[in-house]
């Protein structure tokens, strides 16, 4: 996987270099089981309930937040 560091850092503006330079890596590392587990199950959005008071909500929204991917 010596080919590892030639692929550049992930930029915004150069995804489209970055992609074939890690598909190349992978294709020359002979891996095809890269991604083999399915994605996680997402947590439903939490509910604040009548009982709850600002910081209890704040706990359960900031729980949520980060479960979340920076693309969603």
């Amino acid at each position: 996987m010596s080919c590892l560091k030639d692929v550049p850092t992930l930029k915004g503006d150069n995804h489209t270099e970055w992609r074939k330079k890690v598909e190349l890596a992978f294709v020359c590392a002979d891996l095809d089981w890269v991604l083999d587990e399915p994605q996680p199950v997402r947590p439903t959005e939490p509910v604040r309930e009548a009982t709850d008071d600002d910081a209890a909500w704040t706990k359960k929204r900031g729980i949520m937040l980060l479960w979340r991917c920076p693309t969603s």
